[in-house]
């Protein structure tokens, strides 16, 4: 398992990554619905928040439970990204 500090990388990466793509889309893209993109990207930062806040939160010192806790973190975060996907495939279609 990787630690807090690169995890916390890890999302900010990917939501930055995310949030740029919807700018380009809102911006550069012709007949993109502005109010669906500033909502997939308020969905993008809350998504950010939560995780980050997750990732702080384990005060457990079982190693099993640590370690359960973290995939269960990295599996719902996967999911969450895979529905901001479906999103803004949704937004150019």
């Amino acid at each position: 398992m990787a630690n807090k500090r690169v995890l916390k990388k890890e999302i900010n990466y990917i939501t930055g990554e995310l949030l740029s793509e919807c700018l380009f889309n809102k911006y550069l893209i012709p007949n993109v619905d502005v109010e669906k993109a500033d909502a997939l990207m308020g969905k993008i930062i809350g998504i950010q928040d939560d995780f980050l806040c997750r990732v702080s939160a384990n005060g457990d010192k079982d190693p099993k439970k640590v370690k359960f806790y973290y995939k269960k973190l990295r599996d719902d975060f996967d999911k969450a990204i895979d529905e901001v996907f479906e999103d803004l495939a949704a937004l150019n279609g």
